[in-house]
């Protein structure tokens, strides 16, 4: 089974649509298992998803069932290209596995890990009320 990026936009997320946030986000959802055979091609299908704007990305991992260092790798680069454009990134959804491996790689604070795909906003909105 490979990793699948499945792309859903906020307008897509069964949210109130008044809930401040969510304007400049974009929420993407990955399924399957991301090892070295199709990690380059994520990198490039995330590349195209989240586009040039400057916006905060949600990768939402809840149906990634593996994650191999090339996919962490990968979630770096995806990382990097969304700080250079001003967004932010969080990551939800960790099954059991991979939310320990981004703990003892020290990642997890790094990806803003949080739970739920609106616990990741609520972080957003708190982070730039903050600022």
């Amino acid at each position: 089974m490979s990793a699948a990026v499945l792309v859903t936009t906020v307008s897509d997320v069964p949210m109130e649509k008044t809930t401040p946030g969510w304007e400049n986000v974009s929420l993407l959802a990955l399924a399957g298992e991301l090892d070295y055979t199709n990690a380059e091609r994520l990198q490039h299908d995330l590349q195209e998803a989240i586009g040039p704007e400057p916006r905060d990305l949600v990768l939402d991992l809840t149906e990634l069932s593996f994650c191999d260092s090339t996919g962490i790798q990968v979630f770096l680069a995806i990382r990097k290209i969304t700080l250079d454009r001003g967004g932010n990134i969080a990551l939800t959804g960790l099954q059991p596995r991979l939310q320990k491996l981004f703990h003892l790689t020290g990642l997890a604070p790094v990806f803003g890990i949080q739970p739920t795909v609106t616990d990741a906003v609520e972080a957003f909105r708190t982070r730039q009320s903050s600022s």
